[in-house]
């Protein structure tokens, strides 16, 4: 049974890229946008403040500082999955354009220097630099090896939804432990409704995309069932 059309499936390819790189972008926007907010302005905590702060804030240590990196992570294999697209196949400067831009992106996962140095045996950070050096090989494999099943690209992106989700969830267990700390309310920031903005894009876009593979299949059965009947 052959598949959609090229020229039916690149404009759902094109479709899908735009949504993935404005996914990407809004997620990248809420990482660094406040999370904490509170009235005085050096106390406000922006998604990447907690990432950092998270586990040295008594109490907070239930929700491991890592996972509020799980944004900016999926924002890089975003990017990774825009380049690896067939519409950068015969694009090579572009495609290294963009694998670069993705591993800077998600090198801002590493810990800080000099922690980095030592982040391979020190316990508060190690985890946080394996898994960057994990998300590094994930966004090789993506861009040079390449996705072209339908359901797989699928599936990373529902997989970068959810746990680009997974912080939105956790702020709200780590926010009384922020309130001891300060003695003082928080709020909740504009940075945590844009990562949630990124999160609802990245699944719309995906059940568009898989509801769009099938559609032409749809519309052909149709045809087929109106031409008998008129038989």
């Amino acid at each position: 049974m052959r598949g959609p059309s090229p020229t039916r499936s690149a404009p759902l390819d094109s479709r899908s890229s735009i949504l993935d790189l404005v996914a990407a972008f809004v997620l990248l926007l809420g990482h660094f946008l406040p999370w904490a907010m509170h009235t005085t302005a050096p106390l406000t905590r922006s998604g990447h403040d907690l990432s950092i702060s998270t586990n040295f804030t008594p109490g907070a240590g239930i929700f491991l500082n890592e996972w509020f990196l799980l944004p900016l992570w999926s924002a890089a294999i975003l990017i990774a999955l825009i380049v690896s697209s067939s519409r950068f196949a015969t694009r090579r400067p572009l495609r290294f354009v963009g694998f670069g831009l993705a591993l800077v992106v998600a090198s801002l996962g590493l810990p800080a220097y000099p922690h980095v140095l030592t982040a391979y045996a020190d316990p508060d950070y190690r985890l946080q630099f394996f898994v960057t050096l994990g998300v590094f090989a994930l966004i090789s494999a993506i861009v040079f090896a390449g996705l072209p099943q339908l359901w797989l690209r699928s599936a990373v992106r529902i997989a970068c939804a959810l746990a680009a989700a997974v912080p939105l969830f956790g702020y709200f267990a780590v926010r009384p432990f922020i309130e001891v700390l300060y003695q003082s309310a928080v709020g909740v920031g504009i940075g945590w409704w844009f990562t949630l903005a990124g999160v609802l894009l990245l699944l719309a876009g995906a059940g568009a995309k898989i509801s769009g593979r099938f559609a032409p299949k749809r519309v052909a059965q149709s045809s087929i069932t109106t031409g008998a009947d008129s038989h």
